[in-house]
């Protein structure tokens, strides 16, 4: 049905090109902020994994000695203006005031600064002169042009299919294929293993020659979701579970489940970036009842969004066996084209 929406994709795509070539020829102007800027990003709508990509490499430019700040523009939070949501110690923002992905980076990293604003050079400027922050992570990036970046990634699901897929509406390309000649690094995201790493980067390739590496996610740990105690992964294999998510790629959290040897006697599926209500929250422990499962098992996204909810959803969290699963991000192959990219930004001695 989506097919019927072809014209509308034809319009959007006219504004997409206008808008590129007006930063092209610099009537659109882009701001440098003074301290280096990577931008991590993607060219379809959700579901390439962006956050847990974002996370390791926050992870590993603090290690190497960089003051990092990761600036977001908050999607589908409430309100706008400069948010601070993480000062680096403390966690100062939930997820109805900094959007569920911003929050879920803040929990995760301690020592790096976490800003939405919808105007990223204002976020990153604001991280800059108040914490100190000497470079820029910019999370969702890669459309958002009037920010000058020293490094470009994009990841590319490879579950996204044909290399021409259409653009919005009609399929979920933000902008074509051909944008990624601005990218410095391509990142192929979902890869099952290094086999189909090299079959979808070798046809990447052949469009375009830039440098691809292949990640995937894994479970790192499975934790309450009130304590946040982890259980022992062996504990869980062959346990009764109905898991619920809103996100991007609910096969990839499903994938997940299958390899940690859950049985998944129900997966509810809401839409992305969903904000759950009493009767979502009813229906979820009427599924749990139905099947007799031993767990209630979401993802850390979700999980976000549920404790920056009502009253009602803290009550579904305490009096429910409800488990998340915490991701982290594994390269599977390239890996040096990531460490050659990111030498420019270690700090000397």
């Amino acid at each position: 049905m989506r097919e019927l929406l072809l014209p509308f994709s034809l319009i959007y795509a006219a504004g997409v090109a206008l808008r590129n070539w007006l930063f092209d020829i610099g009537i659109r102007k882009v701001h440098t902020v003074g301290v280096p800027v990577i931008s991590v990003g993607n060219l379809s709508a959700g579901g390439v994994g962006k956050t847990p990509f974002v996370e390791l490499l926050a992870r590993r430019l603090t290690a190497e000695g960089r003051k990092v700040a990761i600036v977001s523009r908050g999607y589908k939070r409430e309100g706008t203006g400069t948010v601070v949501v993480s000062n680096g110690r403390v966690v100062c923002a939930d997820a109805d005031l900094a959007g569920d992905e911003p929050a879920q980076l803040a929990e995760k990293l301690k020592g790096v600064v976490v800003i939405v604003d919808e105007r990223r050079v204002s976020g990153a400027q604001y991280a800059i002169r108040q914490f100190g922050a000497d470079l820029i992570l910019l999370d969702d990036g890669f459309q958002h042009r009037s920010i000058h970046r020293d490094l470009d990634i994009v990841l590319l699901s490879a579950a996204e299919g044909s290399l021409a897929e259409h653009l919005l509406p009609a399929g979920d390309r933000r902008e074509p294929f051909r944008s990624l000649r601005r990218a410095n690094l391509i990142v192929l995201s979902h890869c099952a293993d290094e086999m189909q790493f090299h079959r979808l980067a070798e046809r990447i390739r052949t469009r375009i020659d830039k440098p691809v590496m292949g990640v995937r996610v894994k479970a790192r740990a499975v934790r309450r979701a009130t304590t946040k105690f982890s259980i022992d992964l062996n504990g869980v294999k062959a346990k009764r579970v109905v898991a619920f998510s809103g996100i991007g790629s609910p096969g990839s959290f499903e994938e997940t489940l299958r390899l940690l040897e859950l049985q998944v006697d129900e997966h509810l599926k809401f839409a992305d970036h969903h904000r759950y209500e009493p009767e979502d929250l009813k229906l979820i422990e009427e599924a749990a009842h139905r099947a007799g499962a031993d767990y209630l098992v979401t993802t850390e996204k979700d999980l976000a969004r549920l404790r920056g909810s009502s009253a009602k959803a803290g009550d579904f969290l305490q009096r429910n066996p409800i488990y998340f699963v915490e991701i982290e991000e594994e390269i599977v192959a390239g890996g040096q084209h990531l460490t050659e990219a990111l030498e420019k930004f270690q700090k000397s001695p």
